[in-house]
Parts: C-alpha cells; sequence; structure tokens
C-alpha cells in the first residue's frame, strides 16, 4: 500500500536531490515519467514518511525497489542490503564508466541487480544524454 507524502516533503526531496534520481541519477527533466518520493525503507517495514526516510526516485527505480531492502549481490550469491541514498555515498558503492553505472561494493551490485541500471534502454539514454553534456555524476 503506498502512502501519500505531503506536498511539504516531496518538495523537500526534489529540491535536495536538485531533481534527479538518486539512485540512477536520471534528471526527471530526461525521463518519460515523473520522478517522485520514495519511501527508503517501505511503510510495511516501519519506514517513516518523513524528510529522513525519503528519497527522490525515478518512476523505474521506485517500482523496481518496491518495498524490497535487500536483493542478490551477483558476484558473490549473498544477500545484501540495498543502497540507501540518506546513509551512503553513491560513490562508494557505485562509479560511471562511460554510460555504465558499474558496482564497487556488494551494496552497490544488490542495488543494480534489482534496480536494472545497465538494461540496455537506459544505457541508449545516458550514452545520448551525456553526449548532449546532461548527464553527470
Amino acid at each position: 500500500m503506498s502512502v501519500r507524502v505531503p506536498a511539504k516533503l516531496r518538495r523537500q526531496a526534489e529540491q535536495r536531490a536538485e531533481g534527479r534520481c538518486e539512485y540512477c541519477l536520471f534528471h526527471q527533466e530526461d525521463t518519460f515519467l515523473a520522478h517522485e518520493p520514495d519511501h527508503v525503507v517501505a511503510n510495511q517495514h516501519g519506514g517513516a514518511t518523513e524528510e529522513s526516510n525519503l528519497a527522490w526516485a525515478c518512476f523505474e527505480c521506485n517500482r523496481f525497489q518496491g518495498s524490497n531492502l535487500s536483493s542478490i549481490d551477483s558476484t558473490t550469491g549473498n544477500i545484501e542490503r540495498l543502497f540507501n541514498p540518506r546513509a551512503d555515498s553513491w560513490g562508494e558503492h557505485f562509479q560511471l564508466e562511460e554510460a555504465r553505472i558499474v558496482p564497487r561494493t556488494s551494496i552497490g551490485r544488490a542495488t543494480e541487480f534489482l534496480l536494472r541500471f545497465n538494461a540496455p534502454d537506459n544505457i541508449e539514454l545516458r550514452c545520448l544524454l551525456i553526449e548532449a553534456g546532461r548527464f553527470q555524476r
């Protein structure tokens, strides 16, 4: 079940993220569907609807994450927690290599696997945006 996020909290999340998805880094101006606030820890797992538990997420990242708190590390097969934009540094867990988001840690691998950062359409869009000077780490 989705919990409505008050307008003030939506604006705070969007402004903090400067309009970019805090997971895949796509700016909301460069995607077809609107970005939205994401409960980093879903309500069903006790996550509160408050600024410290909200991330600004593109539609795809938010849907792929759903209420998941973990995923599988594609290298080890172990269950790992997901990247948390409120507690983790993006650059610690990921790096941008050309148009691919490359995981640097087990948390990064689990998150990349679940959220599908490097799906062919995402890589193609990232390439175009990089060429146009609109995508940056």
